[in-house]
């Protein structure tokens, strides 16, 4: 968000009833198993930090070893972050499973908001690809519409058509666009624009659904989920 945003204050009341988050997922690493996280804490942003409880080193599942868990935000990648500890039991050198774009505060989001993309860079797509609702259960502390101010501004984002075939356009009346990267559902890059995003060709580009991130000159980032026939 920079100085040239008009800055709305938005008030939003929300109860949650468990006061946590539970996760269940990635089977083929975590085993099928519920994982509760428990909020220790929030950060400079003022969003919220989950962790499994106990971290001690000692909590074993199949694929990974160590099954202890963080949802947090990542400043520096502008994203929220599911990592898991790499077994000394203080989240030092940690392993990043998912990562969700969606700006939401103070909780990170659902299954609904965004999209818990798989890295596969670590996980080798052992988990299945982006979590969905056939795969996995997210739920608790967790919020399916965003608090952010740039995500209703980058909502006026459009993209079109969808489906789509041999070309697809994006059009963005507020914000210059940087760049754009098409994602598969693994977290794969298909295909990376840096201009003339009014025409871009899906040559090359199997059917299938993809994600497409959109990068703005004002340092905001859009995920929308794409349809190519």
């Amino acid at each position: 968000m920079t100085k040239h945003y008009i800055y709305i204050v938005m008030m939003l009341f929300c109860s949650f009833s468990y006061g946590q988050i539970t996760f269940n997922g990635c089977h083929y690493l975590f085993n099928d198993q519920d994982f509760t996280f428990v909020n220790t804490g929030s950060d400079a942003t003022g969003r919220n930090i989950f962790v499994t409880t106990p971290v001690d080193g000692n909590q074993p599942c199949h694929g990974i070893g160590v099954c202890e868990f963080e949802i947090s935000w990542g400043e520096t990648n502008n994203r929220w972050e599911f990592i898991a500890d790499d077994g000394d039991g203080n989240f030092s050198s940690p392993f990043l499973i998912y990562y969700n774009t969606e700006a939401s505060t103070p909780n990170p989001p659902s299954l609904q908001l965004g999209t818990w993309i798989e890295n596969t860079v670590v996980t080798e797509g052992n988990c299945g690809g982006a979590l969905t609702e056939l795969n996995s259960t997210l739920i608790g502390d967790v919020q399916d519409e965003t608090l952010n101010i740039s995500s209703n501004i980058l909502s006026s984002i459009k993209v079109y058509p969808v489906p789509a075939k041999d070309m697809i356009s994006v059009t963005s009346p507020n914000h210059a666009i940087s760049n754009i990267t098409l994602f598969n559902l693994q977290g794969k890059i298909v295909k990376q624009q840096v201009n003339k995003f009014e025409n871009i060709s899906l040559s090359g580009v199997k059917t299938g659904v993809y994600l497409m991130e959109i990068n703005t000159t004002s340092k905001n980032r859009l995920i929308k989920k794409i349809i190519v026939q």
